[in-house]
């Protein structure tokens, strides 16, 4: 029997909550998380955590990466010298990708000159580029890679578990796109949510007494679309979701409370069924998407951040109506490729 534990270290994190952990439980300690009401500022402030030489011409997309995954090292009290780089990993996710870049790339194409079009821009536009320039500045050489959708976590506990690597920065990105942005504006769906940009790293590793928590087993159903921008049947998705939390629940032996998805939308009620069904003896925390705001392929990951928090700190748990004993952690998210997510997240314990 395997006797490794995942366990998340170091978190790095910008948002329109907060630009890094300690500014994030800064503002949620205190008291319940407000509804937002009102459009948030859509494009997020924050430093590189390099100098500006070592980025130049490298899109923000890609900045975002670097940023989150250096406060996640950071956060963990690591520097990058403190482990092999050929046993570092990069397991990324992106709902939406580099939008900004792609557009700018078409338009640079549409305007007749393709021969002039510039390099530096052409290579943002792949969205793998966040991944390409966390190695580059981190000097990374493991296994690496960026999902469209998905779980990272259960990926990376899989190249952890099995001895491919000694850590590996797990992380999500969604940039502000004006475009895309106020595309979603005019869905009938996401024009009533509060949508904001989100990049997420976890820096993952062996539990040691520092850990945030340990990342347990995950599971995952297959929606029929992206329940932010297209309504979904009603039956099928509980059904769908029911399933996930059911053998997510199984594997993990239960679980003291589960954060949900709900952002104010129609599915919000669908997905209550779906968690009062599977998990009747839990509580429910419904309020992450009132603080961080809905973050399309980063909500999954920022739903773990905040079980992580929780699961560390009772104030910033309570901050979010959580007010009984945590041992247990279940983190549901949908991403835009219409993947439901389920991880059950455990409190460090003495080793």
């Amino acid at each position: 029997m395997n006797s490794y534990e995942t366990a998340i270290n170091g978190i790095g994190i910008i948002s329109a909550a907060g630009v890094d952990v300690r500014s994030v439980c800064e503002r949620i300690r205190g008291g319940l998380v407000k509804p937002r009401t009102g459009k948030q500022p859509r494009e997020t402030e924050f430093e590189p955590g390099v100098p500006p030489q070592k980025l130049r011409r490298v899109n923000r997309y890609s900045r975002l990466a670097v940023a989150a995954a250096i406060q996640s090292m950071n956060d963990a009290g690591k520097s990058d010298t403190s482990f092999d780089p050929f046993r570092g990993g990069t397991i990324f996710t992106t709902g939406y990708g580099s939008m900004s870049s792609n557009i700018a790339f078409g338009m640079s194409v549409a305007d007749g000159e393709p021969d002039l079009c510039s390099p530096s821009l052409f290579a943002g536009t792949v969205a793998n580029a966040c991944v390409g320039q966390v190695c580059v500045q981190l000097n990374l050489r493991g296994p690496s890679t960026v999902l469209i959708g998905g779980n990272v976590l259960l990926y990376s506990k899989l190249l952890l578990e099995t001895d491919r690597a000694d850590v590996v920065f797990a992380g999500a990105v969604e940039e502000y796109d004006e475009d895309l942005f106020a595309s979603l504006g005019k869905n009938e769906i996401a024009s009533e949510i509060c949508v904001n940009e989100a990049t997420v790293v976890f820096y993952l590793g062996r539990r040691n007494e520092a850990s945030y928590c340990v990342v347990g087993e995950s599971s995952s159903a297959a929606l029929r679309g992206y329940p932010l921008v297209k309504r979904l049947g009603e039956a099928e998705s509980e059904r769908a979701m029911r399933l996930s939390l059911r053998e997510c629940l199984d594997k993990n032996g239960g679980a003291d409370v589960v954060i949900s998805s709900a952002n104010g939308s129609y599915f919000d009620s669908i997905e209550a069924r779906a968690i009062e069904a599977e998990a009747p003896g839990a509580g429910v925390a419904d309020a992450v998407k009132r603080f961080f705001g809905e973050t399309m392929g980063s909500a999954f990951l920022i739903a773990a951040a905040a079980g992580s928090l929780c699961l560390r700190e009772r104030r910033f748990a309570e901050g979010l109506g959580i007010v009984r004993d945590l041992d247990k952690i279940l983190v549901t998210g949908y991403d835009p490729i219409g993947n439901y997510n389920c991880v059950v997240l455990s409190k460090n314990r003495d080793l």
